[in-house]
């Protein structure tokens, strides 16, 4: 049963801008550690990819109804390359309470943008 849906969209330059702006601490606060060890190996550069995490963690935020501290949502790799949600402290207690079992996200991007979508699933009530 779907519980909750979301989208988010994120302008690459404005979160290059941001990070620039505000250094390691805009980083820490809205990235694991271990998505910006992703980040700085990509091909596509740095902050597409980390654009395309915040879009990812802005549509779970969504998808669940009720804002969350951005570190306390992963958005890993499954070994086929599908972007995996992995929730953490009062975002799973959060979820858990919501009945959501599993939460399902696509995320896509350009030079330019970001987008991604996040659906959250649970028990029938």
């Amino acid at each position: 049963m779907i519980k909750g849906i979301g989208i988010d969209m994120v302008e690459v330059d404005r979160l290059r801008h941001i990070i620039q702006r505000w250094g390691e601490r805009a980083k820490k606060r809205m990235f694991t550690p271990e998505e910006l060890a992703c980040a700085t190996s990509r091909k596509q550069g740095e902050f597409i990819y980390l654009a395309g995490r915040f879009a990812a963690k802005e549509a779970v935020v969504k998808s669940l109804g009720q804002y969350t501290d951005w570190s306390e949502i992963e958005i890993s790799r499954e070994e086929n390359g599908s972007p995996r949600v992995t929730l953490k402290g009062k975002t799973k207690e959060t979820a858990r309470e919501r009945k959501v079992k599993e939460i399902l996200v696509t995320l896509s991007h350009t030079k330019t943008y970001a987008i991604a979508e996040a659906v959250a699933l649970g028990e029938n009530q």
